[in-house]
């Protein structure tokens, strides 16, 4: 069993599959971001929920107040469209780490500051842009209105992204073999696809 798992895992991050991984846990991964956050919007809701009900003393059926307020249900539309979104910028993180290591190659500490500096300027914004715009258009949304969207949110996205990611990718330059560079970030992000999706739906 433990010999399958290692070369289910060698063949994943093979050169000849190692794309494919990158796209699918990039989906997977923003989708997941994005049901922990719904998950957190259901508790939130239901807190306030029960303190209505504390303070009006009455209650018709469970996660309903007074006939009228009712707990989210699970959207599942809204975590495909975040599965979308992830399997698009799978590749983009993947050929994007690919070209940083071609052309900056080493683990010297200037080196590594070049990347993450490139990473900021570049990477950032354009993977922060291609969120939010696409994320407004498989809502329904024009293009107008998504790039609307994105002028809204993007300076707070990138301000938290400036304070949050340099550190992650230091470590990720310095020690993490370039074959996985792309799902270590995934696992960092993860936790950033929560603030996305809250980010996106608030």
């Amino acid at each position: 069993m433990i010999g399958a798992i290692r070369t289910l895992t060698k063949r994943m991050f093979s050169p000849k599959y190692l794309l494919l991984t990158n796209t699918v846990s990039s989906g997977v991964l923003l989708s997941l971001g994005d049901v922990l956050q719904q998950v957190n919007e259901r508790r939130i809701a239901k807190k306030k929920l029960l303190l209505k009900v504390s303070a009006s003393g009455s209650m018709d059926h469970i996660g309903q107040v007074d006939g009228q307020e009712t707990l989210p249900t699970f959207n599942w539309i809204r975590t495909g469209r975040m599965l979308t979104i992830g399997i698009f910028l799978g590749p983009l993180n993947h050929y994007w780490y690919l070209a940083l290591d071609k052309f900056l190659p080493g683990v010297k500490g200037r080196t590594v500051a070049k990347k993450i500096l490139l990473d900021e300027l570049i990477a950032s914004p354009v993977m922060t842009s291609t969120f939010f715009v696409g994320m407004g258009l498989l809502e329904g949304k024009t293009l107008a209105d998504s790039i609307d969207v994105l002028k809204k949110k993007f300076l707070t996205v990138y301000m938290v992204d400036i304070a949050v990611w340099p550190p992650v990718q230091a470590i990720n330059f310095f020690l993490v073999p370039p074959q996985l560079r792309v799902i270590y970030v995934n696992v960092f992000i993860l936790l950033w696809d929560v603030f996305l999706s809250f980010m996106n739906h608030n």
